[in-house]
């Protein structure tokens, strides 16, 4: 009964090509400058699923029955030096993305209610050393989670680290040249990575998206100028759920928006497994 999340065309990459000298010069700057800024999260989620409203018993209880504890990995980018961190939501909270949402069943619409709860957090660093961490914001409709590292820890004592900053960014523009940052998987020890690639598209409403050719996300996207441009999430359809997936697509949110919801972040009290995560309002 529940969707399956499908991230289209998330490990696509652009067509292959050799970068110019210039732009191969700003992206090996830039991964001496950044490389440990990008991190593995490994998160223990438990999400439950029941139908929002009236609906058939036998609905009801096949949603009861797809309560489950699972451990994932995604990445991350730290935007500042105290831990905080910034992902892409739905890679730590597969709620985020059918909650609300109406499917079509044998016995009619069922709209579900889906709520996901945090167990646990690790920040699997640049050196491979594992410090708690806690969820303190969600924003559904930006697509952001927003984790911070428990710095009071003993994993955390004498920790190192390394931020990007949010404010150094700009505007990007059509096939303009961009230079993303991220960390291969464990099957690599999870090494840092590089890709060049470019704006292929962007998407104005509801507000400024850029498509750009990535093969991870929750990490930094630049301009060849060292410019920021923003970090890689992955997108909802609107709409009711068709079929038996949900389709997420990749792309780039401006680091001038995630900027204004880190600012509530910074400030957000961490929670426990046994109450919801902060959540900004969803715009209208």
């Amino acid at each position: 009964m529940k969707p399956n999340i499908i991230l289209a065309s998330l490990l696509a990459l652009a067509t292959a090509h050799a970068a110019p000298p210039e732009l191969r010069e700003a992206a090996l700057k830039l991964h001496e400058t950044h490389r440990d800024a990008v991190v593995w999260l490994s998160v223990i989620a438990k999400t439950t699923m029941s139908a929002d409203g009236d609906a058939p018993e036998q609905i009801k209880a096949q949603l009861a029955g797809q309560e489950r504890e699972t451990t994932n990995e995604t990445t991350a980018t730290f935007i500042s030096k105290d831990g905080l961190l910034v992902a892409a939501l739905p890679q730590l909270d597969q709620s985020s993305v059918v909650d609300g949402r109406t499917i079509q069943t044998p016995m009619g619409p069922v709209k579900l209610k889906s709520e996901s709860q945090i167990q646990e957090i690790q920040v699997i660093m640049a050196d491979g050393t594992e410090v708690p961490a806690d969820l303190v914001l969600k924003d559904p409709d930006l697509g952001l989670a927003f984790i911070r590292v428990r710095m009071d820890s003993e994993e955390a004592e004498g920790l190192e680290i390394h931020a990007i900053d949010l404010a150094d960014s700009a505007e990007g523009t059509m096939l303009a040249d961009c230079i993303g940052l991220g960390r291969l998987d464990q099957n690599f020890n999870r090494d840092p990575s590089i890709i060049t690639s470019e704006i292929t598209g962007i998407t104005k409403r509801p507000r400024t998206f850029y498509r750009v050719m990535t093969d991870s996300v929750g990490c930094p996207i630049f301009l060849a100028d060292g410019k920021l441009l923003g970090i890689t999430i992955v997108r909802k359809p609107s709409g009711d759920i068709q079929g038996n997936n949900v389709q997420l697509s990749p792309a780039v949110l401006p680091a001038a928006d995630i900027a204004k919801v880190a600012e509530q972040a910074r400030t957000a009290k961490p929670v426990t497994p046994a109450e919801p995560a902060e959540t900004t309002p969803e715009a209208e």
